[in-house]
């Protein structure tokens, strides 16, 4: 039965995701519990994550190499985007939000070049 639905293959990924993903754990674990669990941490990666550069990488060794480049070129810079996202969301941690969904509603016609690549 086809409902329409892939999983994702993934061909690419942004390695700061996984540092910024670190570095927010990290800062969250130096604040009150009471306001932990008023902030939503895909929020504050998310912040962070647009306020750098990305780096994808489509290789193990390009993995390696990316992540390298981000420790030595991007640690502090890395450490501030999600002090920052940490305090946006601070600002306004009661706001609703809708969460993304991970597995997207595909129609056939739209899955063709995906297939293609």
């Amino acid at each position: 039965m086809d409902t329409g639905q892939i999983e994702r293959i993934i061909k690419y990924r942004n390695v700061l995701e996984s540092l910024v993903a670190e570095e927010t754990c990290r800062q969250l674990q130096n604040l009150p519990r009471k306001l932990v669990k008023y902030i939503n941490p895909a929020q504050v990666i998310a912040y962070a994550l647009n306020r750098l550069p990305p780096l994808y990488a489509t290789s193990f060794e390009g993995w390696q190499r990316q992540q390298k480049r981000a420790t030595e070129e991007l640690g502090d810079q890395i450490t501030a985007a999600v002090r920052q996202g940490l305090a946006a969301v601070q600002r306004d941690p009661l706001k609703r939000v809708t969460p993304l969904i991970v597995v997207e509603e595909i129609k056939p016609q739209e899955l063709e070049p995906l297939l293609k690549c």
